[in-house]
């Protein structure tokens, strides 16, 4: 019951053969697609600012390569760029 509403979607489009219901197959990929392209997208958390202290003290300690460097910049928001268009 839970599976049919979304079932229903795809029995529209494919219809039984000999009494074979391959409607979930077709399901399965999109509902596959949908997830993967989900998993794709970036998520970044913000973090509080006592995390912030913390991981630049700890930052400092470390030899932290170029890439390393950027990703910090980022998710401090220093190195963050903004557009302006001409109006």
């Amino acid at each position: 019951t839970v599976c049919d509403p979304y079932l229903n979607v795809f029995r529209g489009l494919i219809p039984p053969l000999g009494g074979l219901d391959l409607s979930p197959i077709l399901a399965f990929l999109v509902l596959n697609a949908f997830t993967s392209t989900a998993a794709a997208l970036p998520a970044e958390l913000p973090i509080p600012e006592q995390s912030k202290q913390g991981l630049e003290a700890s930052l400092q300690s470390t030899v932290v390569t170029s890439s390393q460097n950027k990703w910090m910049r980022r998710l401090q928001g220093i190195g963050s760029k903004t557009t302006t268009s001409a109006n």
